[in-house]
């Protein structure tokens, strides 16, 4: 009896002793975003796409049309978004769904007006903000001109006069905004981490990639850039092309290959440095040292093919007669360029792995690239580096963010943006770089991430680092200790939030025939020949040997007696 009692006593003290963990688990739950949109065109998207990447980095962010939405969807969600970006007559089933939501609420563009919180709201057409509270923007902005009797939070300037921007009833909001800027996120996100009630992120962090690392690397450059960063004991990762064409633009030149930079990479690798995918390496087009593999940024359009006589021409939106006739030609370009996609990703894996280099993650070196390429990356990649293309249909909507993202349209693929510009040409950027890390440091937990072109000069590398060290309130984050999963159909790759590698590989006697044929034709021809001969030889010899057995039966028959 008193042996039971004593275990009641202590199963009692442990249950107890679990509950602040439990609360503290449960104040650090992210909550559910419900994105809901009313668009009339895809040049919309670009809005929806930045707030759903801007809201993704303080919980999960599920983004529908408003028309597709479902009454079960809105009760879940922890918060309610609603964009509307043309007029519309909202059904009344839908907005007594998000009337009686009862949790809070942020509105922007147009419609408003048609649920409580903001019903006094009256539209006085569009116009554009120059400045918004103190700050001068550096583009203009468009966004809508109201009256009403609400909060105003804060106000921006036209030419012509003062409006209000941000709008507050009770715990719900109103952005008068029907277009987005990186300038107007920033200046707005302080504002939203600090009064609302999402997800709080932690302390500031800071990451470093080297970049432009490909086969024909000097491997002391390599080492010479490697070492500034070692000295400072700073963490950093590398950014690998498997491949790349050769000056003529006639060959290729395989990582594999280098055998003298792949053994300082494969060094590099076990002291802890992770690897980094840079795509595949080849660069649809070669008349510009920019690598354009995902998206042709000249001719502003997708990439569907890495010769470009044979890729997919994208078309614009006034050749065709409606949105759905256009919508169904960009899916069908889309399907392709995710094919392309998967093609390159995988091959880029596979030629790492043959160099024995295990990429955590993927980056794109020109940054350009369409939700479809996202997609098929969040089917191989956990983790991301990189800026971000909000729009399908150009490059032009390009932006970065202060904190890391995991976006619905990217498919929850969790982004670390490239969001700082490295020193490059003497003292030119320093008054950029300082600027830029102030704005970071009025976001709460934001993340800088920045990327080094391993051909800059050592002595700019160095300012752009003590420039770094002047804001300590910024972490060096360690990407080695960042969870990650690559898979592809034959070779899956783990990294632990401890800093464990895992690679499971499964080695095909196809692959292996068809990679000796593409790296060493000439010699495997002579493998083929001698194993020919030899199989000629060995089927003439068992041959003889057969023979030799039947003559001897047969001999053998004929001697015995009464044959």
């Amino acid at each position: 009896m008193k042996f039971k009692m004593i275990i009641l006593f202590l199963t009692g003290l442990l249950i107890i002793s679990c509950f602040p963990e439990t609360i503290k688990a449960q104040s650090q739950k992210k909550p559910t975003i419900l994105i809901l949109y009313d668009i009339s065109s895809p040049v919309e998207q670009t809005t929806i796409h930045r707030v759903d990447a801007l809201l993704s980095s303080y919980g999960e962010t599920i983004v529908e049309s408003r028309a597709s939405a479902t009454e079960k969807q809105i009760k879940q969600a922890s918060t309610v978004i609603y964009i509307g970006m043309n007029q519309v007559e909202i059904p009344k089933k839908q907005r007594e769904w998000i009337n009686s939501f009862s949790h809070q609420k942020l509105f922007i563009g147009y419609n408003a007006n048609q649920f409580n919180e903001f019903n006094q709201l009256k539209f006085n057409g569009k116009s554009n903000l120059v400045k918004v509270g103190k700050q001068t923007l550096a583009k203009r902005i468009s966004f809508l001109k109201t009256t009403s009797p609400y909060k105003k939070v804060i106000e921006g300037q036209t030419i012509n006069g003062v409006h209000p921007v941000l709008l507050k009833n009770d715990k719900s909001y109103y952005l008068s905004l029907n277009q987005w800027t990186d300038e107007f996120q920033w200046y707005l996100q302080p504002y939203i981490a600090e009064n609302t009630t999402w997800f709080k992120p932690p302390k500031h962090k800071a990451w470093i990639i080297i970049s432009g690392i490909q086969p024909s690397t000097s491997p002391k450059r390599l080492k010479q850039t490697t070492d500034i960063l070692k000295k400072r004991q700073i963490p950093y990762a590398l950014a690998v092309a498997a491949v790349e064409y050769t000056n003529n633009q006639k060959g290729i030149n395989k990582l594999e290959e280098a055998k003298e930079l792949k053994k300082e990479l494969q060094n590099q690798q076990a002291q802890g440095v992770p690897i980094i995918a840079n795509g595949y390496g080849l660069s649809y087009r070669m008349d510009d040292k920019v690598q354009h593999e995902f998206w042709d940024s000249r001719f502003n359009q997708p990439i569907t093919a890495l010769n470009s006589a044979q890729a997919e021409k994208a078309y614009s939106l006034d050749a065709f007669s409606s949105i759905e006739a256009f919508n169904k030609e960009r899916e069908k370009i889309g399907r392709t360029e995710k094919e392309y996609t998967a093609k390159r990703i995988e091959d880029a894996i596979t030629e790492l792995v043959n160099a024995k280099l295990y990429p955590i993650a993927f980056t794109i070196e020109n940054d350009h690239a369409s939700s479809y390429v996202y997609e098929e990356i969040s089917k191989h990649f956990s983790l991301f580096f990189g800026a971000l293309q909000y729009n399908d249909n150009s490059s032009e909507d390009t932006g970065v963010q202060p904190l890391i993202t995991k976006p619905a349209y990217m498919n929850h693929l969790q982004v670390y943006s490239t969001n700082i510009k490295p020193v490059i040409n003497g003292l030119e950027g320093e008054p950029t770089l300082v600027h830029e890390l102030k704005d970071l440091l009025k976001i709460k937990g934001s993340m800088a991430g920045i990327k080094i072109n391993m051909q800059l000069n050592p002595k700019t590398i160095e300012r752009t680092l003590d420039i770094f060290e002047s804001f300590p309130q910024f972490e060096w984050q360690n990407l080695r200790e960042v969870k990650s999963d690559v898979q592809i159909k034959h070779i899956t790759i783990q990294q632990t939030a401890k800093g464990a590698l895992e690679v499971k590989q499964q080695k095909k006697y196809l692959d292996f025939i068809k990679k000796k044929w593409q790296t060493s034709p000439f010699e495997f021809s002579l493998w083929v020949l001698f194993w020919i001969v030899f199989l000629f030889v060995l089927i003439f010899f068992l041959n003889v040997i057969r023979l030799r057995f039947t003559l001897k039966k047969r001999l053998f028959e004929e001697r015995k007696p009464n044959g």
